[in-house]
């Protein structure tokens, strides 16, 4: 009796559950550890599972990812839709500017080129040309391009399209200029090399070079350029020129000796341009349009041009350049205004365009 006294004392009966009876029914006044051990197990496999669902979710996401990563490079232009690509070309052919970034710009080229929905390049060329390797590397990638996806290249000639600006646009299927366009200037140079080496010495100063040979600090501008140095100089241009014939021979279908003729570095009006067969149109831009679309079946165009960001301190930088230079104005007469407009602006041309 004692002993299941003792039993039914302060500690519960593990072997079973007790119930406080009331009115509102039966409530359990102790668990068995059978039950926490329920708990524990229900613990363990609830890790378990969230586990597997992670692992699931990862080794789903390295799956998915690269397909729809792929869906989204060949749906980047156009809304889904099949598109021509209209590449702005526009300004200086160099590393980067203001209105043209070289590597965004090939970049664009290696994209349209995997796009399974786009159907063509139209570029849309606004260049007075630049740098020979930025200007050859982009030549190099609209060539691939071409030969990858056997799709048609067109280009639009705007205000200008000169030398490297012609450069990368030889190789085009058709070529279309505005007729108010500067084109051709077919031709490479390097300069000015200056000689100031007489006015130093007018003035007592020299210069000294410390070099390896007798050619390394050529070009310098303390010092004559030698009958040697000009013939290095002068095979280095030949052959960077003898590259831009031989491109613009293939791109246009023109024999060699006709290039040469009318590649001597001058620039062409568009009816000038197609007298010697650089283009085969001129028209506006819609005019463009509406022949590649002829010519090549196709209906939307989707212009693809850089535009550099501004952070919002640029533009307040920009806001406080902008209201400084208009309190310099106010206390300038109109006279000191135009002599210093004529000033900055003499010797330079200026191109206008006539829109349709």
């Amino acid at each position: 009796m004692r002993g299941n006294d003792r039993r039914s004392g302060s500690e519960p009966d593990l072997d079973r559950i007790q119930f406080i009876r009331n009115a509102d029914g039966a409530v359990p006044s102790a668990l068995p550890r059978k039950r926490k051990k329920s708990r524990e197990l229900s613990l363990k496999t609830g890790l378990t599972v969230i586990a597997l669902l992670v692992a699931v979710l990862l080794i789903g996401g390295l799956v998915i990812y690269p397909i729809a990563n792929e869906k989204s490079e060949r749906s980047v232009y156009g809304d889904g839709d099949p598109y021509v690509g209209v590449l702005v070309i526009n300004g200086e052919i160099g590393s980067a500017s203001e209105t043209y970034q070289h590597g965004w710009t090939l970049e664009q080229i290696r994209t349209m080129r995997k796009d399974s929905l786009n159907t063509g390049i139209m570029l849309y060329v606004n260049s007075p040309g630049g740098s020979v390797f930025e200007t050859d590397e982009l030549y190099t990638e609209l060539k691939k391009y071409q030969k990858k996806t056997k799709r048609p290249l067109y280009a639009y000639f705007d205000q200008m399209a000169a030398s490297g600006g012609y450069y990368i646009a030889a190789p085009a299927d058709k070529i279309i200029a505005n007729q108010l366009c500067t084109t051709g200037s077919i031709g490479v140079y390097m300069g000015p090399v200056i000689d100031a080496s007489r006015l130093l010495s007018k003035y007592g100063i020299s210069a000294q070079y410390i070099k390896s040979g007798r050619n390394k600090a050529m070009g310098n501008p303390f010092t004559p350029l030698t009958t040697e140095q000009k013939e290095i100089y002068q095979s280095q241009i030949d052959e960077y020129y003898e590259r831009f014939a031989q491109i613009v021979s293939k791109g246009r279908h023109l024999p060699i000796d006709m290039v040469y003729e009318i590649g001597d570095g001058r620039s062409y009006t568009a009816s000038q341009a197609l007298d010697n067969h650089l283009i085969d149109q001129i028209g506006n831009f819609a005019k463009a349009r509406k022949t590649m679309k002829k010519d090549c079946k196709v209906r939307n165009f989707v212009m693809i041009q850089y535009q550099p960001q501004t952070s919002l301190m640029d533009y307040f930088t920009q806001l406080c350049d902008t209201f400084r230079s208009y309190v310099e104005e106010q206390g300038k007469s109109e006279t000191e205004k135009t002599m210093e407009y004529l000033s900055q602006n003499s010797g330079r041309v200026f191109y206008y365009e006539v829109f349709e």
